[in-house]
């Protein structure tokens, strides 16, 4: 008798972790665009471009800026974990911003 292994699929549109009470957001931002905003999933992270450079914590302030807009949160409520000075970074978000986050996950798809 063969026994089939389950099938685990984890969705490429993954992009925040459910820790404890926090959420874990992974993002990749993307400085020197034209326009400032949410532009898709790329892998398992969240593309945020912002016209901001890399210069002085700009463009990690804009980011933080479009993230609190777009989730409805304060932007002091949006700690950046990790990725200061890297395109690839880790905020750490407050409960309250799950219902946001899976109504962006769905108009992602």
């Amino acid at each position: 008798m063969v026994h089939a292994r389950p099938v685990v699929v984890i969705s490429e549109r993954v992009f925040y972790t459910i820790r404890g009470r926090d959420i874990v957001l992974r993002v990749r931002a993307k400085p020197g665009a034209r326009v400032d905003r949410v532009a898709g999933v790329r892998g398992d992270s969240l593309l945020v471009e912002v016209r901001a450079a890399p210069e002085r914590g700009r463009a990690n302030e804009a980011v933080t800026r479009i993230l609190a807009e777009s989730l409805g949160l304060r932007a002091s409520g949006i700690v950046l974990k990790s990725g200061a000075a890297a395109p690839r970074k880790l905020f750490i978000l407050p409960p309250e911003a799950r219902p946001a986050l899976e109504r962006l996950a769905r108009q992602m798809e």
